[in-house]
């Protein structure tokens, strides 16, 4: 998985405007198969099972660095591919499509990151179990990854699905890890603050 991370990012770096939309489908789709593997055997359920399996001053067996990596190539890939989204200048049609795809792509991801992180903080209010807690440290560089994902993402798309995120943007206004509130602070500043303005 390391190498074909790192050979994805070369490739994304050095030849993404080589490649025709199917191309690079293609390339989105498989990315997005691996990283869904790691967020699943990554998932908050699964760590929390695996912890209480070893002591407890070890981490537990995870592919956290993986994931984080693969989130990072994949955004980058989306954002570069939704960038220009507003921008439809003699577009060619092929390229407008890939544009949609890439669109439905990062909205459905940060919908489901942002879920999965709601829907346990959500089933674990008022606990005090130090394993839970853990887990959602050991989550948190992916969070705040997303949520800078989205500080960067197009204005517009982002106006577009604001109704889809509001609800679990407010929910982690309430979470203990001080990163992910300093990535939300980030967000409200960059997205948020202009639709106010707007």
């Amino acid at each position: 998985m390391k190498y074909f991370h790192c050979y994805v990012s070369n490739l994304q770096k050095k030849y993404w405007n080589k490649l025709n939309a199917s191309q690079k489908i293609t390339i989105m789709d498989i990315l997005f198969s691996i990283l869904e593997f790691a967020s699943s055997y990554n998932s908050y359920t699964n760590l929390i099972l695996r912890m209480r399996q070893i002591p407890a001053e070890r981490p537990p067996l995870n592919l956290l660095r993986q994931e984080f990596a693969g989130t990072c190539i994949y955004l980058d890939i989306l954002h570069k591919t939704t960038a220009a989204v507003n921008n439809q200048k003699e577009e060619h049609v092929k390229e407008e499509k890939l544009q949609g795809v890439a669109e439905e792509k990062i909205v459905s991801f940060f919908e489901q990151v942002l879920r999965e992180a709601f829907d346990f903080q959500s089933s674990m209010e008022g606990t005090t179990n130090m394993d839970i807690h853990q887990v959602l440290e050991l989550r948190s560089p992916i969070i705040v990854k997303v949520l800078k994902g989205m500080c960067d993402m197009n204005s517009q798309i982002f106006r577009n699905h604001l109704r889809d995120f509001y609800p679990f943007i407010t929910k982690l206004v309430c979470c203990d890890q001080m990163d992910v509130r300093g990535a939300l602070a980030d967000l409200f500043s960059r997205q948020l603050n202009s639709l106010m303005v707007a």
